[in-house]
């Protein structure tokens, strides 16, 4: 697929000025010359725009570029003299070889910072090329592969080790929640860097406490468009607990199988389904299934109101886990390229380890944004949802619960 990669220029009408004055734009301006020179900033979206993962990809560019919008309402990156950011995107087209060659073409079009990413395995891929080229890159997908490397420039918004904990608490909740005594779980696993570290990493926690009886365990390729065998390995053993290590369209594709042509007896599944992207496509086939996301909770947070009001209104949807995480990635961005006056990378990653989005500067997590040295964010919260006949409620933890858990039953 042909991308496009004309900027996409965000143009903020005089009628856009936002009340919030988002991301601290206050420090001390820098000189006439400077000014300028920098007139725009290019921030680029890398990621899945196409292909078998692509249908998430749009709502994590529109995170990115409604956070560049609230930004430029505000006057821009005052440091750099009112700078106005820009996004742009690049499609790998859900195809790991295509990380690099579209990492290039980011290099090549002078990107300031680079986030997204869906695929770990393309991630990875990609991340070579952006610290060679000194660029700062805020991952979306999920690989604790990433940090091993050692990059001061390669930041991830969530860990698979941290994924794996979330959602190895989750199933001990099902499992009280609808007294299951003795759980077996029934697994698919992509079989992609990120499915394997996800299902690896869990599977570490329950060989120490041994809550979960693995009754079936099946491993398929990422490009795989046909579940149906996977499904059937899945309810073979009757399990209480379905489990998916996979990618948010594996998910859908299951959900759907286990609604109309594979039912199972299971009391639960969880994968990595965003419920917007679930409801959207199945409909009433939706029910039942099980949500997590590293998301904003039902809150009286006026930068989330006003993300979600916006999201809303240019998009015509709600805005899901994507949107939220490539806002706050962009957000942050914008922080650091404040606090470091320039848009060398080097001086971009170096601030990116010392700013923190709060609520004050237009943070929509109920826990602040900051990067720990090694490059991964220190507060991953998370929420889990449930739809229940068409209404999406959060159900964990209990803080937040709207409703109860109830049975899966496919």
């Amino acid at each position: 697929m042909k991308v496009n990669r004309r900027p996409f220029v965000l143009a903020v009408a005089g009628t856009l000025v936002l009340a919030l004055t988002v991301v601290g734009l206050t420090a001390p301006t820098v000189g006439a010359s400077t000014r300028a020179k920098v007139k725009t900033v290019k921030i680029c979206d890398v990621s899945d725009f196409s292909g078998v993962q692509g249908a998430g990809g749009p709502t994590e560019f529109n995170g990115g570029r409604i956070a560049a919008d609230i930004v430029n309402a505000s006057g821009g990156i005052k440091s750099l003299g009112g700078a106005k950011l820009v996004v742009q995107k690049f499609d790998t087209q859900s195809n790991p070889d295509m990380g690099p060659p579209e990492a290039n073409a980011a290099v090549a079009e002078k990107c300031t910072a680079i986030f997204g990413g869906t695929i770990s395995d393309t991630v990875i891929a990609e991340s070579s090329i952006t610290h060679r080229a000194g660029i700062p890159l805020i991952s979306l997908a999920t690989a604790d592969e990433l940090i091993k490397r050692g990059y001061s420039n390669v930041f991830l918004m969530n860990t698979t080790s941290g994924l794996a904990q979330n959602y190895y608490n989750m199933m001990k909740f099902v499992a009280s929640s609808l007294n299951i005594a003795h759980p077996t779980v029934g697994v698919s696993i992509n079989d992609s860097t990120f499915g394997v570290e996800f299902y690896a990493a869990w599977l570490a926690l329950n060989n120490a406490s041994h809550e979960f009886n693995v009754v079936s365990n099946v491993s398929y390729p990422p490009t795989t468009t046909d579940f149906s065998s996977i499904a059937l390995s899945m309810t073979s053993n009757k399990p209480n607990i379905l489990f998916n290590a996979g990618y948010p369209n594996d998910a859908v594709a299951l959900q759907r199988l286990f609604k109309t042509t594979i039912p199972t007896t299971a009391q639960a599944f969880l994968s990595t389904a965003v419920d917007s992207l679930t409801v959207s496509q199945l409909g009433p086939q939706a029910a039942g299934q099980i949500f997590g996301d590293k998301s904003a909770p039902p809150s009286n947070s006026v930068a989330l109101k006003k993300f979600n009001s916006l999201f809303q209104s240019k998009t015509g949807s709600a805005p899901s886990l994507s949107a939220w995480v490539s806002y706050s990635a962009v957000m942050t961005i914008a922080l650091a390229l404040q606090k470091a006056k320039s848009t060398k990378g080097a001086q971009i990653s170096k601030a990116l380890h010392q700013v923190t989005l709060t609520a004050a500067n237009g943070n929509v997590f109920p826990l602040s944004v900051h990067f720990a040295n090694n490059g991964v964010l220190t507060n991953q919260p998370w929420f889990w949802l449930q739809d229940q006949g068409g209404q999406v409620q959060y159900v964990y933890p209990t803080a937040i619960k709207q409703a109860p858990l109830q049975p899966y039953s496919g």
